[in-house]
Formats: structure tokens, C-alpha cells, sequence
């Protein structure tokens, strides 16, 4: 007894010894997270200040390229007179400079640039690269930092220009303009000059996603497991690094405290004829605490014999959310209360140790409507070897009147836009067509801009509004017989523009002969709207998308195949969610709401049809679609 009662106290002596040197990491670990936080933080602001300097210079010659596309003519007076304007308050940029075939023929300021003007940019190895890559993409780059042929370094954006077409003509690649940013004064913006008690480093990342060359502070930073956070920039990526100037701590600044601390709780711990009674005490503490967590929890809970599904013990926020009594419950076990005992309890199959859950189920009251709950749980053993299920009823009613809430919400706001902006519309659509007198081209070019985007926010507002009756079951359908032939053809017939638009071929080809469908025909063409714009929008020019359709035994199959960049592995099972994108960036190059989708699924499922898609990266998308027969 004697022997295995010092046993126990070498045992309780190394444990706690043990305990402390781990709670003593832990605290500096939980230091060392901290010190992580305070710097992503700081570093954040750094990187939102160099990216909005970044943006602005950028965005500042947004303008002159607008005026260069309807004027390629211009010659270096004008440019200069635009150029003047267009860099006032902007000290970080050095020039503005316009490179029309690729030569740089228009500068401003000039005086101290002359040596830049007359710069063919494929003779220049340093910077083809990056302009080779705004002209083939169309969009803006930055490149930087890089030395300027009239002296010192600047970061440059530049963007593509592609004048105005005349009628029947395509528009063509005129050149582009370059905003110098100049390295030093930027980073002066940026506040990187301010910085007192930080390492920072910036470098690049490349095209395969590799660290690239370190452009400002101390590459060193970047092997002391710095804080790192990317940078997107115009055509590229960077990534902006950080740790405490002299490196991390070596221990917590409480290290003193916090040890004295533990030594003064081992010393308790381990007191000479106090370890039984407080092991007791602890012992008791914890049943009284897990007894009062089950009769005073807010969430219902019970343990349940696995076999028969008969209640052992329940608690009081069960008996109350069910409102039968104690029991009764324990009489009739848990298919008393669950709606749908038809499924089967969810933890058939499982195996002691596993856990279940959180499922959706209908808990059956005894008066009222039943209540939705969360039911999640686990298997375990007690000592007499029967398996039990320990299960937790959360009651979700709340959440669901919220989320009925939020989508009346959505509902009402998209009602109340909807007016205005038809009006917006309509007086957009007058003013584009001469009914108010003739417009200057200029001002015809932001017409219809503005009316490009009112039907965008319009189609915005449809989805939204076809999605809250979807979810709210308001969604009336007139299902009919109706002939597939005239149906396709005047789905085809309404997308044929939106494809010549895109230099889009549409194919179609009716293999299953001539047959109805049951359908609601106005949905009918809103799925197809749906699925054939989005296979145009995402097929390259002078591609294809093909139509057919196939007669099965119950059904009507139709597939729309497109030849795009097929759907990311990691997208497929959010392809028919709300929102869903596989692009969700602000960048992307493809628009839409990501509702289309999830509103042809509802559609379907309404009229007695289904929908899958088949994909490969590089290889295409396939969506089909089933419709029942008629008669």
C-alpha cells in the first residue's frame, strides 16, 4: 500500500512537472500568436495603404485612355493638356507617357523624360515581358520596380488601348499608356517610411506561385517565419512579409509571473495529505458540473438505449421544447417525438465511439406545430456493456424565422429597386435614341455604359426576386403539353444575337423526334437562357456550343455542351448554390450573379425534371437536363 501510494505521488510529482513545462509553452506560444496578431495587423494597414496608392495612380489614367480611344490621333499638345489634369495632387507619379505601335511618342511631363520618348519596347528586353502581357491580355499590368531609361526606378501600370471601331469596323490595338510610379515616393505614401518597429520586405511571387525576387527591405525577413500577406497587383501577385525589428521573442513578456505563478500551483498540488481529499473534491466538482450542465442547459439532451430508442434520462429543456411529459417519453421512447421515424434514427450503422450529426429533424409537440431541430450526438458504452446514444436537440426555430426574415427582406428591397430602375432605364433607352436631341459621341459612349449596367442590376433584381419565390413556394407554374421542336426554337432564336455578340456558333440537333414535354413554357426558356448564356459566355470566340436532344423512356433529355475551361475540380459541389462563382474575385473576367444556376435547378425540381453537368479542366462543360414526356 505504502509502495503504491509513493507510486502514485512520483506518478502526480512528474505529471505536474510535465503539466507545467507544457502550460509554460503553451503561454508562449499564446505570446507568440499574439505578437502574430498585433504585426498581421500592422501589416495590413501597410499593405491596404500601398495597394489604394497603387490603385489610385493607376486608376488616374483610366480617363486619358478613354479619350485616346476616341481620339488616336492626338498629337503631344493635347495629350499634354490632358496629362496636365490628370496627375494634379499626384505626387508619386513621375509621368504619363503613350506608346501608339509600341514607341513611345507622347510624354508628360517632357522636360526631364526626353531620353524615354522614342522607346520601342521590343527592343527592350528588361520590359517586353510585362507590355507583351497587357497587350496580349487586354488588361492592366504593373511591372516594377524597374530603371528607367531617364534615371531611377518606378513601378509602371500599364494599359492596353484598343481605338474606337468606326461603324462596321472592329476596334483595333492602338498602343498603350504608362503611368510611372516612382519607387521611393510611393513607398513614402504607403507609410513603409514610418515604420519604427517592424522588419517589413516585399517580393514577387511568380507564374507558378514560387517567392520571387525581394524589391524592398531585407530578404533576410523572409527566412525568420515572418507574417506574410499576398498583394495582389495588376498581372501579378506579391507577397508582403514581416517580423518584430530584432526578430521574435525568445520568451513572454509574463514569463516571471506566470512561472511563479505555476510553481506556487504545484506547490498546492502536490501539499502532503491533501492530494486524495482535492482529487475527491475535483472528482465530485466535475459530476456536479456535468449534472448541472444536463438539467440546466438552454439545449435538450438525453441518453438514449441504442436498440430499443428508449429513453435512460432526459432533461428538463427536452420535456419543456416537447411538451409531453417525463413519462410518457420515457414510456414511448424517441419515436414519440421525432417526425420522421420512418428514416431511421441517425445513428444506424454506427459503430460505439462515433458521432452523429448535426442532422435536421422535426420534433413533434404536444400541442402546436412540430419544432425544426439540429439532432447531433454519440455512441459510447456504459459498465454493463449496453451501447447507449448521448444526443443533443437543438432547437432552431429562431433561425429559421430569421432566415424567413432576411429573405422578405431581400425580397421587399428588390421590389422597392425595381421601379426606379426601370424608369433609369427607360429614360437611359430615350436619351441613347435621339428622342432628347443628338448626343455628342462622347456622351453616347456613357449612355450607354449607364444602360449596359441598369440591365445588369435589372437581371440582378430578376434573380433575386425568382429566387425568393422559389425558396418561398410563391412561384406559380401553368405546366402544359407543349412541342420540344417550337420550344427549342425559340430558345434558340432568343440567345442567336447574344451568341453572334460572343462569335459563338450554336448547333442544334433533335434526336428525339417529335415529342412534347410537361412544362411551364416561360420557364422552360428560362432554364435554357440560363444554360445557353453561360455556355457562350465561358466558350472562346469563334467556338461552339452544342444543343441536342435525345427522347429517353420517361423523359426528354437535352444537353448544351460549350468548348470553355471546363469547371475546377474543387467547384463541383457548389456548382447549383446561391451566389456559387468558381471566379468569386474582384477580377473576375466573366459576370453574372452565380444565381443562374441554382434558379434553373429550382425550376426543374418544380416541373418534375432534373439537372447534372459533366466537366473537364480545359475540356468543356456538358449540363443535361431531363424533362418528363407528355402522355
Amino acid at each position: 500500500m505504502t509502495f503504491s501510494l509513493w507510486a502514485a505521488r512520483v506518478c502526480v510529482i512528474l505529471v505536474t512537472l510535465l503539466g507545467a513545462y507544457m502550460l509554460d509553452r503553451q503561454n508562449y506560444q499564446a505570446f507568440i500568436e499574439q505578437e502574430r496578431v498585433d504585426v498581421t495587423r500592422q501589416l495590413a494597414v501597410l499593405r491596404a495603404q500601398l495597394e489604394g496608392s497603387i490603385n489610385e495612380n493607376i486608376q488616374t489614367i483610366r480617363g486619358l485612355v478613354a479619350v485616346i480611344a476616341t481620339e488616336p490621333s492626338m498629337d503631344q499638345p493635347r495629350f499634354a493638356e490632358i496629362a496636365e489634369v490628370v496627375m494634379q495632387n499626384r505626387q508619386e507619379l513621375r509621368n504619363i507617357g503613350a506608346a501608339p505601335d509600341m514607341v513611345i511618342r507622347l510624354m508628360y511631363p517632357l522636360a526631364g523624360n526626353e531620353e524615354a520618348v522614342g522607346l520601342d519596347y521590343r527592343s527592350n528586353a528588361a520590359q517586353w515581358p510585362k507590355v507583351k502581357q497587357a497587350a496580349e491580355t487586354g488588361q492592366l499590368v504593373l511591372a516594377g520596380p524597374v530603371d528607367l531609361v531617364q534615371g531611377g526606378q518606378a513601378f509602371i501600370g500599364r494599359v492596353p488601348v484598343f481605338a474606337r471601331p468606326a461603324a462596321g469596323e472592329q476596334s483595333r490595338f492602338w498602343g498603350l499608356v504608362s503611368a510611372v510610379i516612382d519607387v521611393q515616393s510611393l513607398y513614402e505614401v504607403a507609410g513603409f517610411n514610418d515604420i519604427r518597429d517592424l522588419q517589413v520586405a516585399l517580393r514577387k511571387v511568380t507564374g507558378s506561385g514560387e517567392p520571387g525576387e525581394v524589391f524592398f527591405g531585407d530578404a533576410r525577413v523572409f527566412n525568420q517565419t515572418p507574417t506574410i500577406l499576398p498583394v495582389p497587383v495588376a498581372g501579378g501577385l506579391w507577397e508582403i512579409g514581416a517580423t518584430p525589428k530584432g526578430g521574435w521573442p525568445s520568451q513572454a513578456d509574463n514569463t516571471i509571473e506566470f512561472r511563479t505563478m505555476l510553481v506556487g500551483a504545484a506547490s498546492l498540488i502536490l501539499l502532503p495529505g491533501i492530494w486524495l481529499t482535492v482529487s475527491l473534491q475535483r472528482e465530485r466538482t466535475s459530476q456536479q458540473r456535468l449534472q448541472a450542465l444536463f438539467e440546466l442547459s438552454p439545449m435538450g439532451m438525453a441518453l438514449i438505449e441504442r436498440r430499443t430508442g428508449h429513453f435512460i434520462r432526459l432533461n428538463p429543456a427536452l420535456v419543456n421544447m416537447s411538451g409531453f411529459s417525463t413519462s410518457r417519453l420515457e414510456t414511448r421512447g424517441i419515436g414519440e417525438i421525432l417526425v420522421e421515424p420512418d428514416q431511421g434514427y441517425p445513428w444506424q450503422g454506427l459503430r460505439e465511439g462515433d458521432r452523429f450529426g448535426p442532422a435536421e429533424f422535426r420534433c413533434r409537440r404536444y400541442e402546436g406545430e412540430p419544432l425544426p431541430v439540429l439532432l447531433a450526438g454519440a455512441l459510447l458504452r456504459d459498465v454493463g456493456g449496453d451501447t447507449l446514444v448521448w444526443t443533443v436537440f437543438q432547437d432552431i426555430s429562431e433561425q429559421k424565422r430569421v432566415e424567413r426574415m432576411k429573405s422578405e427582406f431581400v425580397a421587399t428591397v428588390s421590389h422597392e429597386l425595381r421601379t426606379p430602375l426601370t424608369s433609369i432605364a427607360g429614360s437611359l433607352k430615350l436619351i441613347r435614341e435621339g428622342m432628347v436631341g443628338v448626343l455628342p459621341d462622347k456622351a453616347k459612349q456613357m449612355v450607354d455604359i449607364a444602360q449596359k449596367n441598369s440591365e445588369r442590376l435589372t437581371h440582378l433584381i430578376n434573380d433575386l426576386l425568382d429566387m425568393d419565390k422559389l425558396v418561398s413556394g410563391k412561384m406559380r407554374f401553368q405546366i402544359r403539353p407543349c412541342p420540344l421542336a417550337v420550344l427549342m426554337k425559340s430558345s434558340l432564336e432568343g440567345i442567336a444575337a447574344y451568341a453572334d455578340d460572343h462569335d459563338v456558333t450554336l448547333e442544334y440537333e433533335n434526336r428525339a423526334g417529335p415529342v412534347a414535354v410537361q412544362v411551364d413554357e416561360a420557364r422552360f426558356h428560362q432554364v435554357m437562357d440560363n444554360l445557353l448564356s453561360n455556355a457562350i459566355k465561358y466558350s472562346p470566340a469563334g467556338g461552339q456550343v452544342s444543343v441536342v436532344a435525345t427522347q429517353l423512356r420517361q423523359s426528354v433529355q437535352i444537353a448544351v455542351c460549350d468548348e470553355g475551361p471546363g469547371i475546377p475540380e474543387s467547384f463541383h459541389n457548389f456548382v447549383f448554390e446561391k451566389f456559387a462563382q468558381a471566379d468569386a474575385s474582384d477580377r473576375r473576367v466573366k459576370g453574372g450573379t452565380g444565381l443562374g444556376l441554382a434558379i434553373a435547378r429550382g425550376l426543374l425540381l418544380r416541373m418534375n425534371g432534373t439537372i447534372h453537368f459533366e466537366t473537364g479542366e480545359g475540356k468543356g462543360t456538358c449540363f443535361y437536363i431531363t424533362l418528363p414526356k407528355s402522355g
